[in-house]
């Protein structure tokens, strides 16, 4: 083997090596000693008809958007605070488009130690990777197409930077407990997370089939018949009902009482609901 060879192997070996470096740096935990484990919602993810109209309307709800992600200067997703470890992502609408729900996604610790127990599950996903905000993200594609991902906050991370800030006193609720979609067979979706992503059965509340991550009482994802004319539900607990109506209307937001439950609508149609548990 000439010398050319030798050191072209080696330049080889060295970029394999640092290749592998990085990803692994990439997909490195912080909470690698913890048991892997999901332990809330992070975020839900809307495709919005109007992104200035949707900011507007949840920034009457208190919540501020403290970063977006921009391409060749176009805003392409908005991030909107709820807490340090919540957020609505928003997705303006390109041209032929409709607003819709797109997913929800759910923080875990020890995402990578999660990754191997869903692959034995059944569930079939690329690597977990570092995404655009600087996080860990494990996706796939669900039982009916739709996009399924689960978070970690890595330090250094455009939520991580944030922790502490923006998060006005103003706001009218401070947790999202549970998303609510229609799905074409809501048992099966069910099942799905139930078997693959060993969630928990909550059976069926108000015509909807409810799971929840194990151990996690205050996050719920639940599926409704596709017939439904509900598309997208948000639920928020924490708030009371004269408190939360009187602050509403206040902010000029048309806003209706159903068993103590406080519902306002965004531009787009989705129901958001605040009620005390």
């Amino acid at each position: 083997m000439d010398g050319t060879m030798k050191n072209n192997l080696a330049r080889l070996a060295l970029l394999s090596a640092l290749t592998l470096s990085a990803l692994h740096a990439q997909v490195e935990s912080p909470s690698a000693a913890q048991k892997p484990a999901i332990v809330g919602i992070a975020h839900v993810a809307m495709r919005v008809a109007d992104l200035r109209a949707s900011r507007a309307f949840y920034e009457k709800l208190g919540f501020a958007q403290p970063f977006e992600i921009t391409k060749d200067g176009k805003v392409t997703e908005a991030f909107i605070k709820l807490n340090d470890r919540q957020y609505l992502e928003l997705y303006p609408a390109d041209t032929g488009q409709t607003a819709a729900f797109l997913h929800v996604c759910f923080e875990a610790v020890n995402l990578p130690g999660l990754y191997p127990i869903y692959t034995a599950n059944g569930i079939v996903a690329p690597p977990v990777r570092k995404a655009g905000a600087g996080n860990m993200l494990l996706a796939w594609k669900g039982p009916e197409g739709q996009t399924e991902e689960i978070t970690e906050y890595l330090p250094g991370s455009k939520h991580s930077n944030d922790f502490g800030q923006h998060l006005g006193t103003d706001r009218i609720a401070t947790h999202l407990a549970a998303a609510v979609v229609p799905m074409k067979d809501p048992a099966v979706t069910a099942e799905y997370f139930i078997q693959k992503m060993n969630f928990v059965d909550g059976g069926i509340r108000e015509g909807a089939r409810v799971t929840s991550p194990a151990g996690e009482k205050d996050s719920s994802f639940a599926f409704l018949p596709e017939a439904s004319p509900e598309k997208l539900v948000l639920v928020f607990t924490g708030v009371r009902e004269n408190e939360t109506l009187r602050k509403l209307k206040e902010r000029g937001l048309t806003a209706v009482v159903q068993q103590h439950r406080v519902l306002v609508r965004d531009p787009d149609g989705n129901l958001i609901v605040f009620t005390l548990r």
